[in-house]
């Protein structure tokens, strides 16, 4: 269970990414402006996996944001890598439905640590809009958004064909939503592609 996968959230990869569901694309697009006004706390990843899973306690998906200039020079990028942890909420206390038989949720927040520097990277990233909103040239770039589910999904083919999918709340009020669903094989495979293209 070392693999590394990833998921990306930003809208110009959405047709490489199998296993989207249609009610998830407007999401994805509001991304970018909800980064900069989300509250870390209410981040949350939720994942619904067999009950016989059990990933390694410091196997935890990892938020990655990454932001670069179109004009290299125009402004120093900015990318984070910031850990998650495993939250022991019930069922109703997420708002996630109780999961089929033999069915279990694994739910990750952000840890004080990943919240501060979420924090940093939204003061940053206001100030280049604010710059770009003031007509200041070169100040254009990409914004990345995804989440690393490092060590999650067992690479023995024995579960390949095994149902994982994954669910994301960028903030209490909206609650859960599907972002992804397909076989660990399916995640495993977009994983490598993903890898290939870097």
């Amino acid at each position: 269970m070392n693999r590394r996968t990833f998921v990306l959230l930003t809208p110009p990869l959405l047709a490489a990414c199998a296993g989207i569901p249609m009610g998830a694309v407007p999401r994805l697009f509001r991304l970018q402006k909800q980064l900069l006004e989300l509250d870390p706390a209410e981040l949350m990843l939720a994942i619904q996996l067999d009950a016989r899973l059990a990933p390694r306690t410091d196997a935890v998906p990892v938020l990655e944001i990454a932001i670069r200039p179109a004009e290299p020079g125009a402004f120093e990028p900015i990318e984070r890598k910031l850990p998650m942890r495993l939250d022991r909420f019930t069922t109703a206390r997420s708002g996630l439905r109780a999961p089929p038989p033999n069915r279990q949720w694994l739910v990750y927040s952000l840890p004080e640590g990943s919240q501060a520097e979420l924090r940093q990277v939204q003061l940053k990233f206001q100030r280049l809009r604010e710059e770009r909103a003031a007509g200041r040239p070169a100040r254009g770039g990409s914004v990345s958004i995804g989440i690393a589910q490092h060590g999650l999904a067992p690479d023995d083919p024995a579960w390949a064909a095994s149902r994982w999918d994954t669910w994301l709340q960028t903030s209490r009020a909206e609650g859960f939503w599907e972002l992804w669903s397909g076989t660990v094989g399916e995640l495993l495979a977009q994983a490598r592609a993903s890898a290939a293209r870097r």
